[in-house]
């Protein structure tokens, strides 16, 4: 899934956002290289050409339909996340990303067969498609573990600092210029996340950071998709996320029935709790909730102007903050929601500037 771009003024090209049916996955591509449904224009990478597969004109913006599709998004998003902050407590945490990744790899596999029959299902660079993929399921976990012991607006809101770190990392990386705007945007950002976790001397508990960390990850991945996978067809590096995540979830799963009653039982391992038709129905739920997102995300940055929906993509946040309240009873004090704001604007500045 790509951002689009409109000619007049290209936005910060590490900023986009994309849910895939593998993980939220900020996608990091410019119209000019790139099309929304995976096409790939000419690239030079290292004195290599690709060459061009599947490339379309750009849409004619439809900016209603584009923010309509973007909190269609937002919503799909939260509720899956809501769903499995209930439901991933009881379950190890390699069991839910194998069977998830079992269930998405085919879709993925029949769409690239279906759309892009001549882009093979190999990377062009498959060392730093896995390297990518690695610190993209490791977000994943650690942002999963949080959700049951965090109150999912909080987890939500740290987690959304993923545009700031990226800012951080692609100026200290790649020397890409961040302006006074940046600067700014990344300084509010941090000052929410201290009014949200409201830091004492050694009051901080691991759970807290998770969050953080996770965006941290997730930030260093986009770094490197924009610098080592700039190429690559979305699709199958989606691909390459899945296969990981199916190998990853099933060791896991193998080393832990090897080592019997032994065997650590833990959020991220554990022995695999028995499956009736409720949890399957929930994994084929949550892996098309993913789809839809990647899908909603598309259409939403096709068909408008990125400076404006990645400003709707925030409404994630007060989604989170809703069910927060309505599902969980959470109740956040002045601060945090002070935070929350705080952090949703730095993300917008840091965005658009």
């Amino acid at each position: 899934m790509i951002m689009s771009f409109t000619p007049s003024k290209a936005p910060h090209p590490l900023s986009c956002r994309c849910h895939c049916a593998i993980a939220r996955t900020k996608c990091p591509y410019n119209q000019n290289c790139w099309n929304v449904l995976g096409s790939v224009a000419s690239a030079r990478e290292g004195g290599d050409v690709k060459m061009s597969i599947s490339q379309t004109a750009p849409k004619a913006d439809r900016v209603g339909i584009a923010v309509a599709a973007m909190v269609f998004t937002g919503l799909t998003l939260s509720i899956a996340d809501a769903i499995i902050k209930v439901t991933i407590s009881a379950m190890p945490l390699s069991q839910f990303i194998f069977l998830r990744s079992c269930v998405t790899l085919p879709l993925l596999i029949s769409i690239l067969k279906w759309r892009f029959p001549q882009v093979s299902l190999r990377p062009a660079y498959p060392g730093w498609a896995i390297v990518r993929s690695s610190l993209l399921l490791s977000s994943l976990l650690i942002y999963y573990a949080s959700l049951p012991r965090l109150d999912f607006s909080i987890a939500a809101a740290v987690y959304y600092t993923i545009p700031l770190f990226i800012t951080l990392f692609a100026a200290f990386g790649i020397r890409e210029p961040v302006g006074v705007q940046g600067w700014i945007g990344v300084g509010l950002g941090f000052a929410g996340v201290l009014l949200m976790l409201k830091p004492q001397a050694g009051d901080v508990g691991i759970h807290a950071v998770m969050p953080l960390v996770s965006a941290i990850l997730y930030a260093l991945a986009m770094v490197l998709t924009r610098t080592k996978s700039r190429g690559e067809n979305p699709f199958v590096l989606a691909l390459i996320f899945n296969v990981i995540a199916i190998a990853l979830g099933g060791g896991a799963s193998l080393a832990t029935v090897m080592a019997g009653s032994e065997g650590a039982q833990s959020l991220f391992v554990g022995e695999w709790i028995p499956m009736g038709w409720t949890q399957w129905a929930l994994i084929g739920l949550l892996s098309m909730m993913m789809l839809i997102g990647s899908v909603g995300t598309a259409i939403a940055y096709q068909l408008g102007p990125s400076s404006i929906i990645s400003t709707w993509d925030f409404s994630y946040l007060a989604f989170a903050v809703l069910w927060g309240i309505v599902l969980f009873s959470e109740r956040l004090d002045a601060a945090s929601m002070l935070g929350i704001v705080v952090i949703a604007l730095a993300g917008i500045i840091v965005i658009r500037r």
